[in-house]
């Protein structure tokens, strides 16, 4: 039986990261990703970067935030749910055209903030070619992908985070016959620094540790790279006999076929017996 519950590589399982608002402690941030092979994307706000004398502006964005995915918070980080809808439509649009000249990249992705939102808001970004949003809140269905890519609530806040990393981990070594499910963490990097907090570096890194250990069944990707490899799952054709599989999307997609992992390759089709 053909099941599509494979990452790229075959893998059961994927893990992602976000983190908000830029603040210099991304560059450390980003070391430790770096470090253990994983991939984050950072939303940011470009009011506060024009300021020439931030560690993190735009003129250093390239470098800094090399491998990983910068994404929108709103240009000025506003409570968008009050704001008439042409304003919210601005509010992303001002962000993106500040950030993506010298990112090089088309941003579509968000992270609302404050993590407040209305149907407006939704409508704002869908019209402003963002094709994803990040919630602050935990997901209620524990590791399954999000239905509604613009209400992508996350796993858990790195705070919170022991008892997800500890079942999700439990999922990868344990559970043999499960596959599919996400882990999405998600936080501020200056947290780190806060006396009060109850991760901080050393805390945060062990738990990396723990998640690359398992590098053979887990997939480290960017959130974007995340929804694209779901978005082509869902893009796959299947014969009527269920035996030819087409897909049309440039994104290679694995499947699982009993106890084989399959490659349907971009623009090609297989045939699973």
């Amino acid at each position: 039986m053909v099941l599509f519950d494979r990452y790229p590589g075959g893998k059961r399982y994927a893990c992602t990261f976000s983190y908000d608002d830029g603040g210099e402690q991304d560059i450390r941030l980003i070391e430790l990703f770096n470090k253990y092979g994983m991939k984050c994307t950072f939303n940011l706000y470009s009011k506060v970067l024009h300021d020439p004398n931030r560690k993190i502006n735009l003129s250093s964005l390239k470098e800094i935030y090399a491998g990983h995915e910068i994404a929108s918070h709103a240009y000025s980080h506003p409570h968008l749910e009050k704001m008439p809808l042409k304003l919210q439509y601005d509010e992303v649009i001002k962000d993106r055209e500040a950030i993506e000249p010298v990112w090089g990249e088309i941003i579509r992705g968000f992270a609302y903030p404050f993590g407040t939102f209305s149907d407006d808001t939704k409508h704002a970004l869908k019209t402003a070619g963002i094709v994803y949003a990040r919630t602050v809140n935990s997901a209620i269905n524990g590791f399954a992908p999000p239905n509604d890519f613009l209400e992508w609530n996350p796993t858990t806040h790195h705070n919170e985070s022991a008892d997800a990393i500890r079942r999700f981990i439990y999922n990868v070594e344990k559970a043999p016959w499960r596959a599919g499910g996400l882990l999405y963490i998600w936080g501020h990097s200056y947290e780190f620094d806060n006396a009060n907090s109850p991760v901080k570096w050393a805390e945060f890194e062990e738990k990396l540790k723990v998640l690359a250990a398992h590098e053979y069944d887990i997939w480290f990707g960017t959130n974007a790279e995340v929804y694209d490899y779901l978005q082509a799952m869902k893009s796959i054709r299947v014969s009527a006999d269920g035996k030819i599989y087409y897909n049309p999307t440039d994104t290679d997609v694995w499947v699982s076929n009993g106890d084989e992992n399959v490659k349907i390759g971009a623009c090609q089709k297989v045939i699973i017996e």
